[in-house]
């Protein structure tokens, strides 16, 4: 009766994951929609069944993949069902919501970096070149379009500005670009997939409250390290080791900024403050770089010193 059960579900969410694939990938109007639910069937499957069975399955719901679609279906159908098998499996091994997130970000990191490889490998197509051919593409359109309405002149600056952002973020910042590119996609996936899930008898583990973030107080020393060397390295970025430093200068500041907010949230919480004061706090600081600044150095108080004891005080 089990093995029925298994192999009844198993073809069923095989079946909605064709489904979604082919929505995905001929669907112009809801497509983002559908690739969003390609991790649930593997989320629901790999939390239930031994792994033996999880290779099974994952097998025929790339055979379905290949059938349904094309070539390109194929890379679409490995790095979803990757991160849906690495989500699934975490939650049958019982682990904490942060370790499934952080490792199945990963996974979707080392999925996307494998596409990149074998299509300029086999197919000799650069995905990064392209993107940034076609970005430059738009920022270029958008100026023939405003030349027409004459209005060019006074967007230029902004305009070379962009130019400028877009080309260092793919020549110096695309590791870090990457990388946050994948945790923030996962972190969609969990967030809608999740409570889904969880309808259909998954054990989905829930998140740690915001305000109870504590980053390892090592983090500071590394980010004055990095700090360091970004300072000796005055305005180079031309070779590997200052692109390095540039990219983990920027990870760090991420990091550091989420400890501060953390902090605030935790303070709004203690003071009994309404919730609505910490997202308002948020909104500002990132519309507003200097108040963007004072979160970092809350973030770095916060690991320096016992902040949270002396509030609670």
């Amino acid at each position: 009766m089990k093995k029925t059960k298994m192999l009844t579900e198993g073809a069923m969410l095989a079946a909605v994951f064709g489904v979604c694939l082919l929505i995905a990938l001929y669907v112009p109007l809801i497509r983002l929609v559908a690739i969003i639910f390609l991790v649930l069937p593997f989320i629901i499957f790999c939390s239930k069944y031994p792994l033996k069975y999880i290779i099974v399955f994952s097998a025929v719901c790339l055979l379905v993949s290949a059938l349904m679609g094309t070539v390109a279906s194929l890379p679409v159908a490995v790095l979803f069902g990757s991160t849906g098998f690495v989500m699934g499996y975490c939650i049958q091994l019982k682990k904490t919501k942060f370790f499934t997130y952080v490792a199945s970000s990963l996974m979707f990191l080392t999925g996307m970096i494998t596409i990149m490889f074998f299509s300029l490998k086999f197919f000799h197509l650069n995905i990064i070149a392209e993107n940034l051919k076609t970005m430059q593409q738009s920022i270029e359109q958008s100026k023939a379009i405003l030349s027409a309405l004459g209005q060019e002149s006074a967007y230029k600056e902004r305009f070379a500005q962009m130019a400028d952002s877009v080309s260092l973020v793919y020549t110096v910042y695309l590791p870090s670009f990457l990388l946050l590119s994948a945790f923030i996609m996962v972190l969609i996936l969990v967030a809608i997939n999740f409570p889904i899930a969880k309808r259909f008898g998954v054990p989905a583990s829930k998140w740690n409250p915001f305000r109870e973030l504590r980053l390892p107080k090592n983090i500071l020393w590394y980010y004055i390290i990095v700090m360091a060397a970004y300072l000796l390295m005055r305005a180079d970025t031309s070779s590997f080791l200052a692109k390095a430093v540039l990219n983990l200068m920027l990870i760090f500041q991420i990091l550091i900024l989420l400890q501060g907010y953390s902090l605030l949230n935790f303070f709004s919480y203690t003071k009994k403050w309404p919730k609505g004061i910490f997202a308002l706090a948020v909104i500002l600081s990132l519309m507003f770089s200097p108040l963007l600044y004072l979160v970092m150095i809350f973030g770095i108080m916060d690991l320096g010193f016992d902040f949270r004891q002396m509030i609670q005080r």
